[in-house]
């Protein structure tokens, strides 16, 4: 008898709380109404260091592809596929990278790339990046900022560098 009286009591109480939260007002800011974007761009560094290959002549166009290893935010220890296409003519460069998370590969972000007034790829000014779309955790990736590459010899000589990214990224 006890253990009934126990259980009403339990399952009044469970309504009247169950009521009082249906009614209560909901506290929503108009930023994060349905539908909105809601994540925060913060601050996202990376560097890295590999090798560099190169494809081409200058005739038109020569390729310059980099892969490396190292840090990112968000990656942690990660690896990167850098390809650029370099315009001798017009000294603008175009590509793309993908970071890809040692720990965890099904998370990766890739970026277009790209510069101007380049007229050696070997000692590039800054270049823009802008992130296209992510995977795993990372999928929903945006973000923007400067990548930065200093070659460890004149001329890429010995095929090595090393790179810092810099920017926001929203995950």
């Amino acid at each position: 008898m006890k253990s009934l009286r126990h259980l009403q009591l339990s399952s009044a109480l469970a309504a009247i709380v169950a009521l009082a939260a249906c009614s209560a007002t909901q506290n929503l800011s108009p930023s994060t109404a349905a539908g909105s974007d809601s994540r925060v761009a913060t601050k996202f560094t990376a560097s890295y260091s590999g090798t560099i290959s190169v494809n081409g002549d200058c005739s038109i166009t020569k390729t310059f592809t980099y892969k490396g290893t190292g840090r990112s935010k968000f990656l942690g220890s990660s690896s990167e596929l850098i390809s650029l296409t370099w315009n001798c003519g017009s000294q603008d460069v175009a590509g793309s990278a993908t970071l890809t998370s040692t720990k965890h590969p099904r998370s990766s972000i890739t970026a277009s790339l790209s510069g101007t007034h380049v007229k050696n790829p070997c000692d590039m000014p800054p270049l823009s990046f802008t992130i296209t779309s992510g995977t795993g955790r990372l999928r929903k990736a945006t973000g923007s900022g400067t990548l930065v590459f200093t070659e460890l010899s004149s001329y890429c000589l010995y095929n090595q560098y090393t790179d810092k990214w810099r920017g926001t990224l929203k995950p």
